[in-house]
């Protein structure tokens, strides 16, 4: 039914008679907002926690491989939450052994960090295999999720963890997944190389030392070589970064299956694609139905 000539402040309802006719309904559009925003409230009435709590529990009776896991606040509130579909805990068994995560800022009106957890398949497509929102991004609370990623998954650790470094992150991963290499993101190494020395030069030796596929005896004497040219022996940041050259020099990973992931680009994509869709506006239902409707369906 198309309708003509009706004024864009005003939208017409119609009902169709049992005669045939129609009969017009008016309504304004302030009169249609407030339906929607009655509607929205109506969701999540009895508090956003809940109603997406019991969405979560909705969906697994759909889908038994479904799981939640959430935790509280002394003061009773929300503290994290993670969840993953029977489709993404399938694909983790299969894919999981290489496992990136990222953080994406303040996308929900509650201001609480947004965590996906991503992968590669054999055909080099990216997997999703949970989300979580989180109260804060310290030691102990990624140490809560990472566990509990663990047990959701049925028990089946990574081999290797790709990651920006951060260090909540890093308490979290060593608890949980005590047997698994940590490997830190080349992107932000060399963002960090740049900030902290700025010497073009170094930094093009640096990424040498970083992606060189050397034997670990050729790298210490090519490092060893870099320091001295540029007389950084007493540099605090390079000392740190050498002090953990395992968690990213290709030296010390070539044993190690990575997928091919050496940094967290692919976690940088999934976010930018989440801000399109997601603002700081949403309430943690409406974030949660568009992940869910966006990335999973």
């Amino acid at each position: 039914m198309i309708m003509h000539g009706l004024p864009t402040s005003q939208i017409m309802g119609y009902l169709v008679g049992q005669a045939g006719g129609y009969h017009r309904v008016g309504f304004s559009k302030k009169d249609l907002d407030n339906y929607i925003e009655r509607s929205r409230r109506a969701r999540i009435i009895g508090g956003d926690s809940n109603a997406t709590i019991g969405y979560l529990s909705g969906k697994a009776d759909l889908d038994p491989m479904a799981m939640a896991r959430y935790s509280s606040t002394p003061e009773d509130r929300l503290g994290n939450l993670f969840w993953a579909d029977g489709m993404s805990k399938a694909d983790y068994q299969l894919f999981g052994d290489v496992l990136a995560f990222d953080t994406t800022y303040r996308k929900n009106k509650y201001k609480k960090p947004l965590v996906i957890f991503s992968g590669s398949n054999h055909h080099r497509q990216t997997c999703i295999f949970g989300f979580a929102v989180l109260e804060d991004e310290s030691g102990p609370t990624y140490t809560w999720l990472l566990k509990n990623f663990l047990d959701v998954m049925l028990g089946k650790s990574p081999t290797v963890v790709v990651t920006d470094g951060d260090e909540g992150m890093k308490e979290g991963i060593a608890n949980a997944f005590p047997n698994a290499t940590h490997r830190l993101c080349g992107w932000h190494l060399q963002k960090n190389a740049t900030s902290n020395i700025k010497d073009p030069t170094f930094c093009a030796e640096f990424k040498k030392c970083m992606y060189g596929k050397w034997h670990p005896d050729e790298f210490e004497l090519r490092w060893a070589k870099m320091v001295d040219t540029f007389g950084l022996q007493n540099n605090e940041w390079v000392n740190i970064q050498y002090a953990r050259k395992k968690n990213w020099a290709s030296s010390y990973l070539m044993d190690k299956f990575c997928a091919e992931f050496r940094t967290t680009s692919r976690c940088e994509g999934i976010n930018n694609y989440v801000k399109t869709f997601i603002n700081s506006c949403h309430c943690l239902l409406d974030l949660v139905t568009n992940l869910e409707g966006r990335i999973w369906d």
